[in-house]
């Protein structure tokens, strides 16, 4: 009955429900803390590693695939803190200490050192003296060849196989005799636990501390996302209060919560949101909890060095990332960090290292015929690298690249069919202008065009469309147009995009270009501009278009003009 629970209580935590996540903390939090006393010895510190244990089992808990094994996981967690933790205390002592002269250093320091330090040794001598008795407890239910095995493995931590070794037996006969003690003590565990920890008071508000945390951190950074989609040009207040609130979060233990939401946090700062996510980053990956934990990490590093143009930096990280992903990581995951390096293949060409962006593509694309990637991490690699290959004229590579993609991407009824047969157009349109090859530019083009203005003749008439095929496919040709100066049909298509999704920022901001170089309407291209600087200017990207901007040849006669700078937020 008691595991019919934990799966009835995680249904109700992943559909919102925050407090079925303090009764499952009220629920182990005491075995929990048990576990992690008997590992560390130290009866307080391992009432901090228990709420980590909590925290991280939150964030986590959508990916525990058997609710029936959430006890279980749930100790595994904690077991590994511990020995993060005990990792970092050994790491401090081997540190050579400094020695401080007792010569003017006041009395009641001295004796309020010498307080801790009896203060510490107590609670270690208690720490000691009651994990020995639930030891002995636990033990004591188990016929001796179960019990020694059980020594063995969870106290001098030794393998199934160096246990085997020791008592002249296999691994596997070990194995089952750890299944069959494990087994006895399931039932009895928690009494045991609950027993030996009666007269032991957890802090009372320890569970409504991590439940408050954790609401506290998330309610404000909802509230800011809400107030931010709505006016995009409030909310700074908010923001504040959450990074205030993150950045004290930060001062202790650094778990997977604060982590991710800290990142979510700062990619709404602007430069300084990235510096700090480059000092987050570099912080966690070194007490990540797991491999996946530590690829998001490592990628988020990588990026943020790549957006700050720390291009020596970001690239060090990519080749680093791209290795580690290699050992310890699927194909699919190593394609997916070869997508990023291409999303921020401009630090490789401002080093002038592009030619070794390829070779780690080719070398990356290797693993493409792997049976086992799914239909969309191959695509998404060749849509991306292919649209790399051709921004840096290696158009045999990417025509290549797009006969590939059309050959993975299979047949119209697969969910993301649509993305891809777009962007092989697109891309296609790219290379054919770029070569002068007319005709086929303008089958490519025809092609689209048929597509778009079908979509919308159905529409028009009340029949069901995919609107959101129909916004990506006038916004991606319009671009296109914009690229290859074709203006006034680049407008029609745009303005499509953004009837669609008023909230397309580079749709405004194409848009603008598009009207200013064919028309010269001062009006409507500061309105589109406004628009595409309001909509980010809470974002990662803060000030984006004023870069842009610049960078643009079609305003080169208004980079100066106070009324331009003046809807791009420069004063």
């Amino acid at each position: 009955m008691e595991r019919e629970d934990d799966v009835k209580l995680i249904r109700k935590i992943l559909s919102g429900d925050d407090a079925a996540f303090g009764t499952l903390v009220g629920k182990y939090q005491k075995s929990v803390h048990a576990l992690v006393w008997r590992k560390i010895g130290d009866y307080h510190y391992a009432e901090d590693i228990m709420q980590d244990a909590f925290l991280q089992a939150y964030k986590k808990l959508s990916t525990l695939k058997n609710p029936n094994q959430f006890a279980g996981w749930l100790y595994v967690i904690a077991n590994r803190l511990c020995i993060d933790w005990i990792r970092k205390q050994n790491r401090m002592q081997e540190q050579t200490p400094v020695m401080q002269s007792l010569e003017g250093t006041r009395l009641e320091e001295i004796e309020e050192s010498s307080y801790t330090h009896h203060i510490a040794e107590q609670r270690e001598t208690e720490s000691t003296e009651y994990c020995y008795e639930l030891v002995q407890k636990l033990l004591e239910k188990l016929p001796e060849n179960e019990r020694t095995v059980i020594r063995l493995y969870y106290l001098n931590e030794m393998s199934t196989k160096e246990i085997g070794k020791f008592l002249r037996v296999s691994a596997n006969t070990i194995a089952s005799r750890l299944h069959r003690a494990r087994k006895r003590l399931q039932v009895d565990q928690e009494l045991l636990v609950q027993e030996v920890f009666d007269d032991v008071q957890l802090a009372e508000n320890l569970k409504e501390n991590i439940v408050k945390q954790l609401e506290s951190i998330r309610g404000k950074f909802d509230s800011f996302m809400a107030q931010a989609k709505s006016d995009p040009t409030s909310g700074a207040d908010i923001l504040t209060e959450a990074h205030n609130q993150i950045e004290d979060a930060l001062k202790g233990k650094i778990s997977s919560e604060l982590a991710h939401l800290a990142h979510e946090i700062y990619k709404y700062m602007g430069k300084l949101g990235k510096e700090k996510s480059v000092s987050l980053h570099r912080r966690y990956l070194n007490v990540a909890s797991d491999n996946k934990e530590r690829f998001w990490s490592h990628r988020q590093l990588s990026v943020s060095l790549a957006m700050l143009g720390q291009n020596k930096e970001a690239i060090e990280e990519q080749v680093r990332l791209y290795h580690w992903t290699c050992e310890n990581m699927s194909d699919a995951d190593v394609l997916q960090v070869l997508s990023s390096c291409l999303e921020h293949s401009g630090c490789w060409a401002a080093e002038g290292r592009i030619d070794d962006w390829i070779q780690l593509y080719n070398e990356a694309s290797q693993r493409l015929e792997n049976p086992e990637l799914s239909r969309y991490a191959r695509c998404n690699f060749l849509q991306i690298g292919s649209e790399i290959l051709r921004a840096y004229g290696r158009v045999d590579e990417t025509l290549l690249g797009m006969e590939k993609l059309e050959r993975f991407n299979g047949e119209p009824d697969w969910e993301h069919y649509f993305r891809f047969w777009l962007a092989v157009r697109t891309n296609r349109l790219l290379v054919y202008s770029g070569q002068e090859d007319w005709d086929r530019f303008e089958q490519a083009l025809t092609e689209v065009r048929a597509f778009i203005e079908g979509e919308m003749e159905k529409r028009d008439a009340g029949h069901s469309v995919n609107l959101g095929n129909l916004h990506w496919a006038a916004h991606d040709i319009g671009c296109c147009l914009v690229w290859l100066q074709k203006y006034n049909e680049a407008k029609r298509f745009l303005q499509v995009a953004i009837d669609l999704d008023n909230t397309n920022d580079y749709g405004h901001f194409m848009l603008a270009v598009s009207i200013w170089a064919s028309d010269r309407n001062r009006e409507k291209t500061l309105h589109h501009l406004k628009f595409a600087h309001d909509i980010v200017l809470a974002a990662w990207n803060r000030g984006k278009y004023y870069q842009t901007f610049l960078g643009t040849p079609e305003f080169a006669d208004v980079k100066e003009d106070p009324e331009f700078l003046k809807v791009l937020g420069q004063k």
